[in-house]
């Protein structure tokens, strides 16, 4: 067996999928037969389970057919055995996070940490955005008509492991045995097969795709579509490519569910009525309140003391401006000239806070750590040897893949018409340089795609904000307008953290796999800041932008020094920063969930793990919104 056979076919997996399929199965208070029987010695099944898998004795039974009554209508569900749930269950555990990084912005179904609360938030963000006419959707008989060969092929693709693509090409092509006797196939994929939704997910992607790359913002709950546009002409436009896209792979829209309608008329989406104001749009609704928050101080002249249990910030003239309990501390970031007193610089070694320096311009300088941050000499001698050897270009080429796909998925998130025609291009582009990354053998190689990639990818990004903030290339040292000075500020931010994040790792954030240890700077931070940056920082950035709240007056132009921000300008990307950063993920790692913040931490232990164990592979987030 292959990695992902062993990793999904050991017991302890396929126990772990029992619990799930008995627990489904039980949501209603009443279990089935056959539920019941493996139930009650469930441990010597799944060891023989185990064992048939391992062996391939293993073979799926016939379907079921269970007919499913709602009013006036019937529906036929094909419903497999137990054991065979239980092996489905436990493939879909093992390569979702190999196929969810794959689906895109649009997909909120049958994906760890979103549902339909969030495709629901989606929507009322484009209310939001002025988008107020609204094609409502969804694909007719979906699974009967998925083409099953298309959906194996691709599921192969990502999986890469010949044994578990045997065991689902064989899961697929199980039939059920008619009332006469004879057997006969399932048309498209069984519904009641764990892994169907995820199989209909590989293909919908593409009709994901193609709306999102022609400027059409689409929300997709398994086969329910909807999209907001500006326009009945583009409701018009956007219903023609949907159908067109299905089509050619064999499927079709609902005639009789598909509408064009608006948020002032009302309409119902997931269960979920929809007006002018309701649902309301909740931006904060998955913000993680915390107890201890990040302290920003760039008061020239100021200076940050300890009194009494308290952290105060004073300006040059002594006035207070701040005075909380230091309880509330977590990091201190210091822009330009701001002092550290001798009490305040033992608080925070002795409580484990760091200070994040940067110039009065926003460039790092350094990181203030405690002792209990402490390097271990074994960490260090693997990522000496990793730096130096072949594992660098394989853990080069995830972090260039994290990055650039996340790039993409961004532009294709804030495409909208007109114009996007350029985005679809910078798309296909970043697209065939990611198809690139694995024949690339070092990092100067890796680190080429990665530049190219940026060429396509920053000016798109700056044509897709207000016409008084557009930009047409990345400006830097210094930045030439507010979105570049902004995103400049941000990154020295971001590299702070992740400074620190590796520091807790137990690494050292000078030998990196693709950014080279010259200058002093930080170049593993580099490195583990790559995919961050589209994720924590473009986005706040963009958005702050698009939403009128980062407009021109929040830079300034000093001589030949670029702009900078105001700061009126700061205090806007620095809060929408830390909103960002509190916000709690679910599914973008496998089996973690907390704040964007932690998930910095936690890329960083990941990446310490696969360097000094070079059989663990690591791997970039999924895309979350």
């Amino acid at each position: 067996m292959g990695g992902l056979a062993e990793l999904a076919f050991t017991a302890e997996a396929l126990e772990a999928a029992w619990h799930v399929v008995l627990a489904n199965d039980s949501a209603d208070g009443t279990l089935a037969p056959g539920t019941t029987r493996f139930s009650e010695n469930a441990d010597a099944h799944i060891e023989e389970l185990a064992a048939q898998l391992a062996d391939g004795r293993y073979s799926p039974s016939l379907l079921t057919p269970v007919t499913i009554v709602s009013g006036t209508k019937e529906r036929v569900l094909h419903v497999p055995s137990i054991r065979d749930r239980i092996v489905a269950r436990a493939i879909l555990a093992a390569v979702t996070p190999l196929v969810d990084p794959h689906l895109g912005p649009a997909a909120y179904a049958y994906r760890p940490g979103l549902g339909v609360a969030d495709a629901i938030q989606a929507v009322a963000a484009l209310r939001a955005e002025g988008l107020h006419t609204v094609v409502r959707t969804d694909v007719r008989d979906c699974f009967p008509t998925l083409p099953k060969d298309m959906a194996l092929r691709r599921f192969s693709a990502i999986t890469d492991d010949e044994g578990v693509y045997q065991i689902v090409a064989a899961l697929l092509d199980r039939g059920f045995r008619q009332p006469s006797g004879g057997i006969r196939a399932v048309k498209g994929v069984a519904q009641g097969c764990p892994l169907s939704p995820l199989l209909a997910n590989l293909i919908l992607v593409d009709l994901d795709r193609a709306l999102l790359r022609q400027g059409f913002p689409a929300i997709r709950y398994a086969d329910d579509v909807l999209i907001a546009v500006q326009s009945s002409a583009d409701a018009q436009e956007a219903t023609r490519l949907a159908s067109a896209t299905l089509e050619g792979f064999g499927m079709e829209l609902n005639p009789d569910k598909s509408r064009i309608t608006s948020f002032e008329e009302g309409f119902t989406f997931l269960g979920e009525d929809f007006g002018p104001r309701y649902p309301p749009l909740i931006g904060d609704h998955r913000i993680r309140d915390q107890a201890r928050h990040v302290l920003y101080v760039g008061n020239q002249g100021g200076r940050i003391r300890s009194s009494a249990g308290r952290i105060v910030v004073e300006s040059k003239d002594d006035a207070r401006l701040l005075d909380i309990p230091s309880s509330q501390v977590a990091r201190i970031v210091c822009f330009g000239s701001v002092g550290l007193s001798a009490g305040a610089r033992s608080w925070v070694l002795s409580n484990d806070v760091d200070v994040i320096f940067a110039s009065r311009k926003g460039n790092y300088l350094g990181t203030m750590l405690s002792h209990a941050q402490r390097y271990r000499p074994a960490r260090i001698r693997a990522q000496l040897a990793a730096s130096d050897g072949p594992q660098a270009s394989s853990l080069g080429r995830a972090i260039v893949v994290a990055k650039i796909t996340k790039q993409q998925v961004l532009l294709e998130r804030l495409n909208r018409r007109p114009g996007h025609e350029r985005v679809a291009d910078a798309v296909g582009q970043i697209e065939s340089l990611i198809r690139m990354v694995p024949d690339a053998n070092s990092p100067m190689e890796l680190m080429g795609l990665e530049g190219a990639a940026a060429k396509f990818y920053f000016p798109c990004l700056g044509q897709l904000m207000p016409e008084l903030m557009r930009f047409s290339e990345r400006s830097r040292q210094p930045p030439q307008d507010v979105p570049n000075a902004a995103l400049s500020y941000l990154y020295t931010i971001l590299l702070g953290e992740c400074v620190t994040a590796l520091h807790a790792a137990g690494l050292d954030p000078a030998f990196g796999l693709l950014h080279t240890d010259q200058k002093n700077r930080p170049s593993l931070a580099l490195d583990l800041m790559e995919e961050f940056r589209p994720w924590l920082v473009d986005q706040v950035v963009a958005e702050a932008a698009i939403q009128r709240r980062l407009r021109p007056e929040h830079g300034r132009r000093e001589g030949t020094d670029g702009v900078l921000l105001t700061k009126q300008g700061k205090e806007i990307v620095v809060d929408a920063y830390e909103r960002r950063l509190l916000g709690e993920v679910r599914g973008a790692i496998p089996d973690f969930t907390g704040t964007r913040r932690r998930h910095i931490y936690r890329q960083a232990q990941r990446l310490q793990a696969a360097i000094s164990s070079p059989s663990i592979t690591w791997t970039g987030l999924s895309w979350r919104p």
